[in-house]
């Protein structure tokens, strides 16, 4: 894995921890909206994994957030 590899994951990591506490949803209930396993989610909100275009989408969708800020590319 490159340091942007890296760097990414732990952004995303970070972001996703914090849409979900700010929102005051737990792990199940994000997992379920995006249609994904509990595992699944655990595992991008943990860093272990990236997850696909088609999740992103609706991540971003779920949260109403950019990709950009999603992956660190801007604070807003």
């Amino acid at each position: 894995m490159s340091i942007e590899e890296a760097i990414l994951l732990d952004t995303l990591r970070c972001r996703l921890n914090f849409l979900r506490t700010k929102n005051e949803y737990t792990k199940k209930r994000v997992a379920d909206q995006l249609n994904i396993s509990l595992e699944t989610y655990e595992t991008y909100e943990e860093g272990d994994a990236l997850p696909d275009i088609l999740e992103l989408i609706d991540i971003i969708d779920f949260y109403d957030v950019t990709l950009d800020y999603l992956v660190g590319r801007t604070e807003s």
